[in-house]
């Protein structure tokens, strides 16, 4: 052979790759906008995901919406260029009279170069008639009557009117999952059509799941998973489908003025840049990309991260109030050893992380007091592997108008007649326990008008005390839990969280509380618990005091050191132990990148 015949390929022979170097980067749009996303340098093929706005609900027991069109396909792109605009589709609104058929949702649009890609807007339910077809048809109602035809890759049909059924009885609206369900005797309208998750191929898009149909009807059809809304029972309206989630509006009940069927859910767009490099490489053709920093490689994982997640705590109730529970604790690594998860493995890349507020505590003859909201490490992750969710802590009870709320810890029970239960704690349920039950309050004539002391809230470390009439002192809070995972890193100085509030008491002494825990009112009102503690509200005595507000959660990340740790907003902190360890804390929400 001839010297000098080499190849400029470094001797492979073959046709060459069709590669993409996007590093799976993921843009998503609820609304609007003239351009997509600027690609970057190495993206040549894109994953899109585009759904189109949902139908509505006929009114007065008729079909349940069909979701809007939901359109994945794989398409090229061109590196560091401007894709064109996406439109995204209205879900149908319900402004029709209620013996016409409902309206269709509106097409979502992606425009790329000269190629235009189009979700289908879910279709109308029926009313006395067949539903109209769409990316997911309309549920029918009335004998005989077929739900609408679903777009070929989109969507599913939407249910039919299966004899013997009486009049006012809906079907399902389709799916992108599944088709409508039809009617059933003696008298059950269908359910939506099941819609997508797409939460695990689009990680941390604000929506993780789409395209779910409406449910019928008249008896009240569940809508869709994936944003279908549920359909209403007799005299009812239909819910609408949840927004950006293209999910199909619920039916109407039967009879009466305000059984009209509800709205639409509007469209969304998700497009993932992919990381593509298949078949066979020169070294030369390799080298060069690693060179401009475009070869895949494998993800750096970090293993051995520990966490600590914790929720806003339960508000503290008014007027004979208990105590609210400690938002739930979970945590890995540090703290008492019976409540220590195992640590995670985390794969470099951005973290999005929610930090739960407290609940309020209400004054008395003033509505109630509220739960805590959620707290979570990784929103759209994996539950206990690449996410961590913490639940929010259970108001107080009132009087004896209600009980304690279930949450990470329940809230502990208000006072009068015989007493009001305790909520629950550790709902739902996790392992280990992210928190204990609230105590409950006691009745009898333990105060005036016979009001006897009120039940403290549960903690993370406890249960909340429980108020006796022969102690009138009110229920104590749950006990908290330390937790060192950040002591001697960030500024951030709290070491103890999730404590119940105190219960509170008409003539006596509030129930006390500890680890940022609000004390229940001593013959007044409830004190607040500590930001970023998760301690629940103290509760209140009767008639006018306020309950205590609660405290608002916390996530802290402890990395090995061999990681590099950036947050967003700057509210929050950063540090190196002097261990080594890299610590993140964050008091309010925002995004971890780790690197």
């Amino acid at each position: 052979m001839p010297r000098g015949g080499g190849t400029s390929n470094g001797g492979v022979i073959g046709k060459t790759n069709n590669t993409s170097f996007g590093k799976n980067k993921i843009t998503t749009k609820t609304s609007s906008t003239p351009s997509a996303v600027t690609t970057q340098p190495g993206t040549r093929l894109a994953q899109m995901l585009l759904v189109a706005g949902g139908g509505a609900g006929g009114g007065d027991g008729a079909g349940g919406g069909g979701a809007g069109g939901v359109l994945c396909q794989q398409i090229p792109v061109s590196g560091g260029s401007d894709l064109g605009a996406v439109t995204i589709g209205a879900g149908a609104a319900q402004t029709n009279p209620v013996c016409n058929p409902a309206a269709s949702g509106s097409n979502s649009t992606f425009v790329v170069g000269c190629t235009t890609y189009t979700a289908t807007g879910g279709g109308g339910a029926g009313k006395n008639s067949a539903g109209t077809a769409g990316g997911s048809g309309g549920g029918a109602e009335g004998s005989g009557n077929s739900g609408g035809a679903g777009t070929a890759c989109q969507g599913n049909p939407g249910g039919d009117v299966v004899s013997p059924v009486p009049a006012d009885t809906g079907a399902g609206g389709g799916g992108k999952g599944a088709a409508g369900g039809d009617t059933s005797a003696p008298n059950t309208s269908g359910v939506g059509g099941a819609g997508l998750t797409i939460s695990s191929s689009y990680p941390g898009s604000p929506i993780s799941a789409v395209g779910g149909g409406g449910g019928g009807g008249g008896s009240g059809g569940a809508g869709g998973s994936g944003g279908g809304a549920a359909g209403g029972g007799p005299g009812a309206a239909g819910s609408a489908g949840t927004t950006n989630t293209g999910g199909g509006g619920g039916g109407g009940g039967s009879g009466g003025p305000g059984s009209r069927g509800g709205a639409g859910g509007s469209g969304f767009f998700a497009i993932k840049e992919l990381n593509k490099a298949s078949g066979v490489w020169s070294m030369q053709s390799q080298m060069a990309a690693i060179q401009d920093g475009t070869w895949i490689l494998p993800p750096v994982v970090y293993t051995g991260v520990n966490f600590m997640v914790i929720a806003g705590g339960g508000g503290g109730s008014g007027n004979a109030g208990g105590g609210g529970g400690a938002g739930g604790y979970r945590a890995s690594g540090f703290g008492p050893s019976p409540l220590r998860a195992t640590a995670l493995s985390l794969e470099e890349g951005d973290y999005t992380v929610t930090i739960g507020a407290g609940g309020t505590g209400n004054p008395f003859n003033s509505g109630s007091a509220t739960n805590g909201s959620d707290s979570i490490f990784g929103v759209g992750g994996s539950e206990g592997t690449t996410m961590i969710t913490a639940t929010g802590g259970g108001r107080g009870g009132q009087d004896d108008n209600f009980g304690g709320s279930d949450g990470g810890s329940g809230g502990g029970g208000g006072a009068r007649g015989s007493g009001t239960p305790a909520g629950s704690g550790n709902t739902p349920p996790f392992s280990p326990s992210q928190g204990n039950p609230g105590g409950a309050g006691a009745g009898g004539t333990g105060g005036p008008v016979g009001r006897g002391p009120m039940g403290g809230g549960g903690g993370a470390g406890g249960t909340g005390g429980t108020g006796a009439a022969s102690t009138p002192n009110g229920g104590t809070g749950g006990t908290g839990v330390p937790n060192t995972i950040n002591a001697c890193a960030t500024p951030f100085s709290i070491t103890a969280f999730a404590g119940g509030g105190g219960g509170g008491s008409c003539n006596a002494s509030g129930g006390t509380a500890d680890s940022g825990g609000g004390a229940g009112g001593s013959g007044g009102a409830g004190s607040n618990g500590t930001a970023n503690t998760g301690g629940g509200g103290g509760g209140a005595k009767d008639s006018g005091p306020k309950g205590g507000d609660a405290g608002s959660g916390v996530v802290i990340m402890r990395f090995p050191g061999d990681a590099t740790l950036s947050v967003a907003p700057c509210t929050n902190l950063t540090a190196a132990h002097p261990g080594g360890e890299k610590v993140a804390v964050f008091k309010v929400s925002g995004t971890l990148t780790v690197s």
